[in-house]
């Protein structure tokens, strides 16, 4: 398995690819395959230390000829971090244009849930995107996926909105079409109101991809200007979305902006074959700000 880019085509049935996993203190983590590169051998290759602010950064790994940012999950998560060289393996990944590589102590399966198999847990814990059952040692054990947007924010790697907004949005809408946007993570939904207010524009932002569908499906048509949708989502998801909209023909000349921090070469394919106009990583304002007036202005 060492190039996952494309071997998976989950989105087509409907479920997400979750890569599960150990961290240092054996307890069973996950992440949307989606979102990976590589899984990279600790031992292989060169890791520097390299002095932050925060115990959260574990150095600098050279990884396909580049500096990529080790993350150790164990501190993120509030429980000891072990040393570098206990962790076998590297996740390398890729969140809005940027590599990072997550230290974890082993590897343990590969397996697909659908949306609905997935508990929505942001509300209890920031930290958490999702829990699932997942099957070690033919024991249904306790799985959480982590939530990527929040670990990017406490690092620094992301934008809170309020000096992006008033850096690149420089003038508000100048139609009241209807935007419609969907996205699962508190951190976003937060960075996105912003930037609509600032727009002055006509809004609704909703937590999921089936509650944007039945949206969609209340209104004319012709009010709505342009739908933003998140990709990994619970309920539905914006594969889903983009497609329900590409293959009904009242709704498929409405633009769609997918607004994401998966943007591997992999999911931004998958998207743009669905036929979505615009992909903008997660929390780029100003990107967004220029796909927005595109379609809107």
């Amino acid at each position: 398995m060492n190039n996952v880019e494309t071997m998976t085509q989950g989105h087509l049935r409907n479920v997400q690819q979750l890569a599960v996993f150990y961290t240092g203190h054996n307890n069973i983590y996950a992440i949307n395959i989606a979102k990976i590169k590589a899984f990279i051998i600790t031992e292989e290759v060169t890791i520097n230390d390299t002095p932050t602010s925060t115990p959260i950064i574990a150095g600098i790994a050279t990884i396909r000829g580049e500096p990529v940012t080790l993350i150790n999950l164990d501190a993120w998560l509030g429980s000891k971090p072990l040393d570098v060289k206990e962790y076998k393996l590297i996740i390398f990944c890729e969140f809005n244009h940027k590599k990072v590589g997550f230290l974890i102590k082993e590897m343990l399966d590969i397996v697909e849930k659908t949306t609905s198999e997935l508990r929505h847990s942001e509300e209890q814990n920031s930290k958490i995107t999702y829990t699932t059952y997942v099957k070690v040692n033919n024991k249904d054990e306790l799985c959480t996926v982590f939530n990527a947007e929040q670990l990017l924010r406490d690092i620094g790697w992301t934008d809170s909105g309020d000096d992006a907004v008033g850096k690149y949005v420089e003038a508000p809408l100048s139609t009241n079409k209807l935007i419609l946007a969907a996205e699962d993570s508190a951190v976003a939904r937060e960075v996105l109101t912003k930037f609509f207010k600032k727009l002055k524009a006509n809004y609704e932002v909703y937590n999921d991809g089936e509650q944007l569908i039945s949206r969609l499906e209340e209104v004319d048509p012709s009010t709505i200007g342009l739908v933003i949708t998140d990709i990994e989502m619970p309920h539905k998801d914006g594969y889903q979305v983009a497609t329900f909209m590409k293959n009904t023909s009242q709704y498929s000349s409405i633009p769609i902006i997918v607004n994401s921090s998966m943007t591997t070469d992999a999911v931004t394919g998958k998207m743009r074959s669905i036929g979505v106009e615009e992909f903008v990583g997660k929390t780029d304002i100003n990107s967004l700000y220029k796909a927005v007036k595109k379609y809107l202005n």
